[in-house]
């Protein structure tokens, strides 16, 4: 019996010095695969670009050119946030159709919206539009400006708020209206 044990007995070191190294690595702190790693922060962009032009296509004809100092995108958001932005935004026919030039402008690709805001300025063959703040809501060609606005048409100008027009300035309705100009008596004033 004596002999059937002594080939146990020489292994019993190395098989009590293997369970000791086992169970110290199973008892310790989890391994860095078995770690949570924290969600990642939805306000961070997946994309930054600085001095950006980028040529937004209606099939095979250009929609509107966006300039900007900075951007940042965020795919799944489908939000494109700009900073020093100008946007050349083009007819059907390829000519200019109007500019909107701004310090900073949030392009929502999802609802087909462009909010612009800081020093705005649009600009069109009709007139001229500076205030703080513009929604240009993409799928009615219409422009909304909560805000003091001053609109110049035609050598007069315009003061008011709330303004709702379209992309051409072709028509202007505005609340709180101050007019500055000079027309005669026959003159007939069409807005």
């Amino acid at each position: 019996m004596r002999r059937l044990l002594k080939p146990i007995c020489r292994k019993f070191p190395s098989l009590l010095l293997l369970v000791l190294i086992l169970s110290s690595f199973s008892c310790g702190e989890k391994m860095e695969l078995d770690r949570n790693t924290p969600v990642m922060d939805r306000e961070l962009p997946d994309e930054t670009s600085h001095n950006v032009r980028i040529t937004e296509l209606d099939g095979n004809r250009v929609d509107y050119i966006l300039e900007a100092e900075k951007i940042e995108r965020f795919y799944d958001r489908r939000i494109l946030n700009g900073w020093k932005v100008l946007i050349t935004s083009y007819d059907k026919a390829g000519n200019i159709q109007s500019t909107i030039k701004a310090d900073t402008t949030i392009v929502d690709d999802a609802r087909n919206v462009i909010f612009a805001s800081g020093n705005v300025y649009v600009t069109s063959p009709n007139g001229s539009i500076q205030t703080r703040k513009i929604t240009w809501d993409r799928n009615m060609d219409e422009i909304v400006a909560p805000e003091a606005v001053t609109l110049k048409r035609q050598g007069s100008v315009l003061k008011g708020k709330n303004l709702r027009t379209n992309s051409t300035i072709s028509f202007a309705e505005l609340a709180e209206v101050q007019a500055e100009g000079i027309f005669q008596d026959e003159e007939i004033i069409d807005w």
